[in-house]
């Protein structure tokens, strides 16, 4: 508790010397919230209350006496948090070199579901050295089709991740390899062409029974393997079959599919347009981490079924070189965004078009466009680590992790609607608007103040400080605009009411789809990257354009 209470005295501080002397109760909390992550908010919240009320007691000078030593000290601080590291490769011997690899499927942008467990296989490399493969996974040319043009993005996404690779392939390059294996498994009676209808073969198999396509003759097999390599056999006419055991009480893993003809072949890779034969994805993978000498696989548990089919592969083609494998547990939320790919293209058919940056969607291009940062994105993957336990991330965690390697960054405000008001009586003197310094002239100013602000003292007289600028009070307030007369430039602790002498047109595209339209101060036009906006949160600066900034919404 110490080291909490430490913490919020030093940016409650901060928060108030920089705030016109008042230090504000939730940028603390949230500092400390971010700092230790960990800390519960009904413990902490009345402790931190009462040290954000004593610095706000503080003199002016014994205010600056106390910045200027934190000043000195640094901002920043590290997470007071259990070191979370992944398991030890016990079985990386002296001498091994560990090579791993990444199959994503190139039928739609990269996910976060795709980041796991190559950030994961990536810190795994960092950590032991080896060898990092990027095999895109795209021998689905009739329904998990290939998009033109994004592996380029997946490749453009690992490198924002920070993961470069030592091999790059598309396993499509590969079809003869996987037919030269399919052979040899018909030679060696461990695959046979089936031709049977597939609700006969699903009756038989269900109850242990092989169909009768099962025992022909090996040089029957492999005249319909030819048949089936020259076209002459059709989509749903036959596939190849491998042999398990009937009695395996998973029917789904007896006598899976390998290979299958496929009549209109959409694809993106012209080399492979001409081949109607397509390995399965169980073929393909195995055979490639096999020639490929991968030794290592991370992938989710969705793939344990999968796994288990790819050793029975390995064992009747004799290799004994299976890859040491981690399975990790879904995820079960993922902030305010969405994993589902069904959902994503429900999102995209709504905007009508191919957005896959758009702020709902879990995709890497969509935390990029928010604002989120690479570190972010691997701290919450390795913290979720390689465990089969379901995993829920919250934004607040995505904030959490976001705020501490962003640092400090820009404050602005946000209106709704912008209203002016009309200071009688200034007298000369200079205050600063975000990050602007604004000399007063003396006589009568007009400033721009949000207009739901200024509505709560409709109808009433009232003094208010006008941040970081002067103090005045409001002689009227109406829907149209306002008057107030000056007091003075001494700090004090009347009520605060944003401001600013010039406005700009901001757009913030939120975590929903919606967009809020408003009004900032025109200092923001120098600013670039993430910045804070008042009563919304942190927002990623997307264009500035036509008197006009766009924004991104990232996190609270």
């Amino acid at each position: 508790m110490e080291a909490i209470n430490n913490t919020a005295k030093k940016y409650a501080v901060k928060n108030a010397f920089e705030h016109d002397g008042s230090a504000q109760m939730g940028a603390v909390i949230g500092k400390v919230k971010a700092l230790f992550p960990d800390a519960n908010l009904k413990q902490i919240g009345p402790e931190i209350s009462k040290i954000v009320n004593e610095v706000n007691k503080m003199k002016k000078s014994e205010l600056e006496i106390e910045y200027k030593k934190f000043e000195a000290e640094g901002w920043e601080l590290k997470h007071v948090e259990k070191e979370k590291t992944l398991p030890e490769l016990e079985w990386l011997k002296d001498g091994m070199t560990l090579i791993t690899r990444m199959a994503p499927n190139p039928s739609g942008a990269m996910h976060f579901g795709h980041a796991r467990p190559s950030v994961l296989c990536d810190e795994y490399v960092k950590k032991y050295g080896g060898k990092l493969i990027l095999r895109f996974d795209d021998t689905d040319p009739k329904v998990k089709t290939p998009v033109e043009g994004i592996e380029k993005e997946f490749i453009r996404d690992f490198e924002w991740l920070g993961i470069k690779f030592d091999e790059i392939s598309k396993s499509s390059d590969r079809l003869e390899r996987y037919y030269s294996v399919v052979k040899q498994l018909l030679n060696e009676g461990h695959a046979y062409i089936c031709s049977c209808k597939s609700e006969k073969w699903r009756e038989l198999i269900w109850e242990s029974k092989a169909c009768p396509c099962r025992e022909k003759p090996i040089t029957e097999q492999l005249k319909q393997w030819e048949k089936m390599l020259n076209h002459e056999i059709k989509e749903g006419e036959a596939v190849v079959r491998i042999k398990t055991n009937l009695n395996d009480p998973d029917p789904s893993t007896r006598d899976w599919w390998i290979a299958k003809v496929v009549d209109e072949v959409n694809h993106t890779n012209k080399n492979a347009k001409n081949k109607h034969v397509w390995p399965s994805y169980n073929l393909a993978s195995a055979v490639d981490d096999h020639d490929m000498g991968v030794n290592f696989i991370i992938r989710g548990q969705e793939h344990v079924t999968n796994g288990e089919k790819q050793k029975e592969l390995y064992k009747f083609l004799g290799w004994n070189d299976f890859p040491h494998t981690y399975y990790f547990g879904k995820i079960s939320k993922l902030g305010d965004m969405t994993l589902s790919k069904s959902k994503m293209k429900l999102i995209m058919d709504e905007v009508g078009a191919e957005r896959y940056d758009d702020p709902r969607m879990a995709t890497i291009m969509a935390f990029r466009r928010r604002g989120f940062l690479p570190q972010t994105i691997r701290k919450i993957i390795t913290g979720c680590g390689v465990s089969m336990k379901e995993v829920k991330i919250t934004l607040e965690n995505f904030a959490s992790a976001n705020k501490q390697f962003l640092g400090e960054v820009a404050e602005y405000p946000f209106f709704e609607e912008a209203i002016e008001i009309e200071i009688n009586n200034m007298m000369e003197g200079e205050g600063e608007a975000y990050g602007e310094n604004i000399k007063f002239k003396g006589g009568i100013e007009k400033l721009l103040v949000n207009k739901k602000e200024l509505l709560k003292y409709k109808g009433k007289e009232a003094l208010v400080r006008f941040k970081k600028g002067f103090n005045a009070k409001i002689m009227e307030a109406t829907e149209f605009s306002g008057k107030a007369n000056f007091v003075s430039y001494t700090k004090s602790e009347n009520p605060v009411i944003s401001w600013t002498k010039e406005s700009i047109k901001v757009e913030i595209l939120m975590n929903d789809g919606s967009i809020k339209k408003g009004f900032s101060s025109n200092s923001l036009q120098k600013d670039s990257g993430v910045v804070r906006f008042e009563g919304i949160g942190y927002a990623n600066i997307e264009s500035k354009e036509n008197e006009k900034i766009k924004c991104v919404f990232a996190h609270e």
